[in-house]
């Protein structure tokens, strides 16, 4: 094997060693001398580097070298003509040699300092020759199959463990869960108290406690509340640059001169274009990052072959999809005869399933089924324990068997695409005086936490006091597979057709009764039903030394000659109401399309000019409103009439702190503006017992109210009023230099 891998690196290592004259020499470290003990290995590896200084090559450390022995590959110079100390006029790379490490069972190449390991494929097909069909042809390529043994598990700890062999560890959930799997158990609370390495001998469930565990031998205590815990890295590439001399670099650079056109995607990337890169009809243009998430559906579904309770295994066969089982997924068992699902259940929702402090939510029956915090596994600590409530009718045959099965919401508008379910583990049942019965399912929010109900697509299919919405559901007997070693195939859609087919599965409550996996039951594996759903891009910032350069996270500048149409465009989804209401979960496509939850000293600075407006509100349909929340639960909204072009405020008053109010075209207490305010110092002739007012604008009707004050001592009245203005009456003729002041209010 290793002979072999060395023929193959061979190639590659010539080619980093370019310019090197002559061919290549392969050599082993223990030609130039003994290799038992550090010290020799080290002596033997500088006269190797002596030999081949001059040459360049390939020196091979074979796996008989001293485990704990370092190298160091620094043999290639730079060779300069004339030699220094003169002024360089020719320079380059001299012979390096290249490391081929073969120890530990483990290929490490140490390449030429300078001018490291280069991959060259040139694609220069003869004439009348083409790639085939759309593909992908990349120059190198990397398979990463993490199949079994690797973990990601951390959760807490049910109940105290005492040091010694055998120990049983409660643990809210054994999904990804194995035997032999390597786990840091902590003594507690939390990642405290010391930690013991154990090794997990076994899987098991308790009937009377209803309680998942794992066994194991440990040399510590573990508090209730202590972590369990190993999650493992399996990258495919991982770069690592330790950097202890100024330089200026890219640790993964791509970089492309596209002189044609086609789609073209770039990571991190300094990207030259010559005119349309956009190909024809394709969409993608020129993309220097793009992250695509997707939802896969494509689940594992076969028939049981065979099924072992007491080894607890599983020998599926007719699978399709089989590349696709993990070990965080439980697999259902689809046989309707051991499936409940008579009479119907209600499902009442929380205001949030997160947050504690948002509210009741649903009320239903006069009560709320809110989120709240509960005393944790871990001493002093608080937990949240979801909201909500999961009610079966009388006619739920239900009882505490149901107990660590699967339910699953078996409406058409619940399901993923038409016809996928979302399996919940139920964790607990109540039974209630009155014949019905409710049932808490398990969910996860940082561990595995107990929930009162699941997020449904539909709002309509929630139940609260005035709308009672009975749904479909059904009940089936499942368990997470614990080991995949023999169950999984690597490969395309065929795997596990005649390759590895079976899974060993983790104990559980049904294992060798009546509702046990048996030939011919039909299973598939869920989907995820609860994912937290990722995140296309994540900074987060440590930085413990003010600055001198004000640096933003997002560094966005236009330096060419033409505009771009947005800095940023947040796009998908409908654009009306109206169709969101046609969505399966009748919500728009984002719950807030900027979210700004962090103290600043301003929360969005405008520092240019603008052109049309700083913030535009186009209202295609509706008014775009400003909103308010007060600490009672109050809103106050500003917002423009599209139809009127009106500033309204809705939900509170406007207080001006002090301040004045200019240029006021009007007073209305209604919904049609005044057209006038006020005169003020309208002269009256001497004598006049009625003086008649003209408006600077004639009014819509003559719905309004005129407030006077005039300069003498008299009683008035209005006598008369019209669109374009209104006469007063007085009780005594006005005197020489008569004045009066109106103001009008609608």
């Amino acid at each position: 094997m290793r002979v072999g891998i060395v023929l193959v690196v061979l190639a590659f290592a010539s080619a980093a060693d370019a310019g090197q004259p002559g061919a290549q020499a392969l050599r082993t470290l223990d030609e130039f001398g003994l290799i038992a003990t550090p010290a020799e290995a080290t002596k033997a590896f500088e006269k190797a580097m002596g030999a081949l200084r001059e040459s360049g090559g390939i020196l091979v450390v074979p796996a008989n070298a001293p485990a704990g022995w370092a190298y160091e590959n620094a043999s290639q110079g730079l060779e300069r003509i004339p030699a220094p100390p003169a002024p360089a006029k020719n320079w380059h790379a001299g012979p390096g040699v290249t490391v081929l490490d073969l120890r530990a069972g483990n290929v490490t190449l140490a390449v030429p300092q300078m001018t490291g390991w280069k991959v060259v494929r040139t694609l220069n097909m003869a004439p009348g020759q083409s790639l085939p069909h759309w593909g992908l042809y990349p120059a190198m390529e990397i398979e990463n199959n993490v199949v079994q043994g690797a973990s990601s598990y951390l959760d807490w700890l049910q109940e105290p463990v005492k040091a010694g062999p055998d120990r049983r560890f409660y643990v809210p959930t054994t999904r990804n869960l194995f035997v032999g799997q390597f786990l840091n158990a902590h003594g507690g609370p939390g990642y405290g108290g010391g930690v013991s390495r154990v090794w997990v001998k076994s899987l098991g469930y308790d009937p009377e406690k209803r309680m998942q565990f794992f066994v194991a031998d440990t040399t510590g205590d573990h508090e209730r509340g202590a972590i369990v815990h190993n999650k493992n890295h399996t990258q495919p590439l991982m770069l690592t640059t330790n950097a202890n001399a100024s330089n200026q670099t890219f640790d993964l650079f791509v970089k492309r001169r596209h002189y044609a056109c086609g789609d073209t995607y770039l990571v991190a990337a300094d990207f030259g274009y010559m005119g349309d890169v956009h190909s024809a009809a394709g969409d993608e243009n020129g993309v220097c990052y793009a992250t695509y998430i997707r939802s896969l559906t494509n689940i594992f579904r076969a028939t049981v072959e065979s099924a072992d309770p007491a080894k607890g295994e599983l020998v599926y066969t007719g699978a399709a999809n089989a590349e696709t089982i993990a070990n965080s997924r439980p697999i259902i068992n689809l046989n309707p005869k051991k499936a409940i699902a008579e009479g119907r259940v209600l499902i009442v929702s929380p205001s949030s399933f997160h947050d504690n402090e948002a509210g009741g939510g649903n009320v239903f029956e006069g009560k709320p089924y809110p989120t709240t915090l509960v005393d944790g596994v871990q001493k002093g600590a608080k937990e949240i324990r979801m909201g909500g409530l999961i009610r079966g009718t009388k006619e739920c045959p239900w009882d505490d068997s149901v107990v660590g099965r699967f339910f699953a919401v078996d409406e058409a508008s619940e399901l993923v695409k038409g016809s996928l379910r979302r399996w919940y583990e139920i964790t607990a049942l109540t039974a209630n005086a009155d014949g019905t019965k409710d049932i808490r399912i398990r969910r996860y929010w940082w561990g595995a936490k107990s929930a009162g109900s699941p997020t449904l697509f539909d709002r309509e299919n929630y139940t609260f006091d005035g709308h009672v919405r009975p749904l479909k559901y059904i009940i089936a007997p499942g368990t997470y597979p614990c080991d995949l070693s023999r169950g999984v195939t690597p490969g395309g859609p065929s795997a596990g057709s005649t390759g590895r087919r079976t899974l060993t599965l983790a104990p559980y409550s049904d294992r060798g009764t009546a509702f046990d996996f048996a030939k011919g039951d039909p299973i598939e594996q869920a989907i995820g039903p609860d994912p937290f759903t990722p995140l296309a891009f994540r900074a987060f910032i440590w930085d413990e030394v003010p600055g001198a350069f004000p640096s933003p996270v997002f560094d966005i500048a236009n330096m060419g000659a033409v505009p771009r149409a947005e800095g940023i465009a947040l796009r998908g989804g409908p654009t009306t109401l109206e169709e969101c209401a046609k969505r399966p979960m009748r919500r728009p496509a984002w719950g807030s399309m900027l979210a700004l939850e962090s103290a600043a000293n301003v929360g969005l600075d405008c520092k240019a000019d603008f052109a049309e407006a700083a913030i535009l509100f186009r209202q295609p349909n509706r008014p775009q409103t400003l909103a308010w929340q007060t600490h009672s639960g109050g809103r106050t909204t500003v917002g423009v009439s599209p139809k009127t072009g009106d500033l309204e405020v809705k939900g509170g008053g406007v207080d001006t702190g002090g301040g004045g109010v200019t240029r006021l075209g009007g007073l209305s207490g209604t919904d049609k503006a005044a057209r006038n305010l006020r005169g003020i110092g309208v002269k009256v002739p001497a004598g006049a017992a009625s003086l008649a007012v003209a408006f600077p604008q004639a009014e819509a009707d003559v719905a309004y109210a005129v407030f006077i004050e005039q300069s003498w001592l008299t009683s008035r009245a209005v006598t008369a009023r019209t669109e374009k203005g209104f006469t007063v009456a007085f009780d005594k003729p006005a005197p020489e230099g008569a004045t009066l002041d109106w103001l009008l209010v609608r």
